[in-house]
């Protein structure tokens, strides 16, 4: 249930936060004072709720990315085939040379 509640926190809330006017036109008789506790105290709940998400933001920003060890090794590889094509004329000199 935590990871639920920790996967879609704001989500919650914004159903909660939409429940409020719904309740006061379904049910008018409700005091407006309880009402606008529930607005404020949505309000703070909401605010924890972004902290939450942006705490993951974070947290998933400062991870090393699967694309970063490939961009890596991407460029080694791009190094080792400039090394073996700076090689290469040579050889192929070489080669002509012989024939």
């Amino acid at each position: 249930m935590n990871e639920f509640i920790s996967k879609h926190a704001v989500r919650i809330v914004g159903v909660a936060a939409a429940a409020v006017p719904l309740a006061a036109y379904l049910f008018p008789d409700i005091p407006w004072e309880g009402l606008v506790a529930t607005a404020a105290a949505l309000l703070g709940v909401s605010e924890v709720a972004q902290r939450h998400e942006d705490a993951k933001t974070a947290a998933a920003l400062a991870a090393t990315s699967p694309w970063d060890r490939a961009a890596a090794a991407q460029k080694a590889l791009e190094a080792i085939t400039a090394e073996r094509s700076a090689d290469e004329p040579a050889d192929q000199a070489a080669t002509a040379a012989t024939y």
